[in-house]
């Protein structure tokens, strides 16, 4: 049984009542056991028949602080409207519980009446007797309250996050396919007979991503080979005007990564370096893992020029939206560096799965 099975079942009206029922029977035999070594002669069972008798003076504080002067004042800010009726209710319960005492616990449980006027009051002393048990249940009712609140914001972050991977994870496919029709369309302006091999690509990566990447993570094998199929058709767009190499090494089998996570990085290095070189372009990627270390470098020639950001590699929805996952679904477990040259971009990524 999990935790919200658990709860669901103490929040049945039953469960409470006898939850309730057993907490004030266990506070009833404590206090009773806590006095008992002032009455040596007499048993537990006796001293607690007597304190029955006050014990709903006990409750009525309690579940009246607890269940209305905290939600209803304190829990709103309204300090000093709780604070007058604590004090005046306060002060009645001491009477009431006095006045059980005075007027029916002496005369028919003790068989006695005492010579002491009903005042003066200990006041102090009563209303520890009575308040004790109230302050416990209230100090255990902020608790769980600051606890449900820390949960529900938790919650609402977790719910947060997960729509922001959501609408980030949609915004990836549009985002790929727009840049592969982009290759196709090439490709049917020149009449190339490859353009048939691009729409079966193309289909077989259209049903990676509407079946096969919808899991918070796959196997990086998986992601391998969709960074293959996308290479594949770059080799047929680009043909002998590009020297491609893509290696991968390590410990491959059974280890698993967000979907999609590296591909941009690749698109990244066609996109805005490849198709921007007329020839002798160069695309290098390497992928190593080493136990739960995946390493990632794609290195690419690009147009050579000094400006900061020549070709927009830092504007690209692609790695814009890898950036935002990587620090929603690896906080503190990844490092992303690049590195520009006057005729090459790097990017390092380095991933604890």
């Amino acid at each position: 049984m999990n935790t919200d099975n658990i709860n669901a079942f103490i929040r049945r009206p039953p469960v409470r009542i006898l939850l309730h029922l057993l907490f004030w029977f266990l506070y009833l035999f404590i206090s009773a056991a806590t006095v008992k070594k002032f009455y040596p002669d007499e048993s537990v069972w006796v001293i607690m028949s007597r304190y029955i008798f006050t014990l709903p003076i006990d409750v009525m504080a309690t579940y009246f602080t607890a269940y209305f002067l905290l939600p209803k004042l304190l829990y709103r800010k309204r300090l000093v409207l709780f604070s007058v009726i604590f004090i005046i209710t306060a002060i009645g319960f001491i009477l009431f519980q006095r006045s059980i005492i005075w007027y029916y616990m002496y005369p028919n449980v003790y068989k006695t009446q005492p010579s002491s006027p009903f005042f003066p009051i200990n006041w102090l002393y009563t209303f520890t007797n009575i308040y004790l048990v109230v302050f416990a249940v209230s100090v255990i009712k902020l608790l769980q309250r600051n606890f449900r609140k820390e949960k529900n914001m938790q919650e609402l972050s977790e719910k947060k996050i997960e729509a922001e991977l959501k609408f980030l994870k949609a915004q990836v496919h549009p985002h790929f396919l727009f840049n592969t029709l982009n290759n196709l369309y090439a490709l049917t302006l020149e009449q190339s007979d490859k353009a048939s091999e691009v729409v079966l690509k193309l289909s077989e990566l259209l049903n990676y991503m509407l079946y096969e990447c919808n899991e918070p993570t796959i196997l990086v094998s998986k992601e391998i080979k969709l960074i293959e199929n996308y290479l594949s058709l770059e080799k047929i767009r680009y043909g002998e005007n590009m020297e491609l190499d893509f290696q991968v090494a390590g410990e491959i089998a059974g280890k698993k990564i967000a979907p999609m996570l590296l591909l941009p990085f690749v698109e990244n290095a066609f996109k805005h370096g490849v198709s921007k070189i007329a020839r002798n372009a160069r695309v290098s990627i390497n992928l190593n893992l080493h136990e739960e270390e995946l390493i990632f470098q794609v290195r690419n020639t690009k147009a050579d020029t000094t400006s900061d950001d020549p070709a927009g590699y830092s504007e690209g929805i692609g790695l814009k939206n890898v950036q935002r996952r990587l620090e929603l679904m690896y906080p503190d477990r990844h490092t992303l560096t690049s590195q520009k040259t006057r005729s090459e971009f790097i990017v390092y990524l380095k991933l604890n799965l």
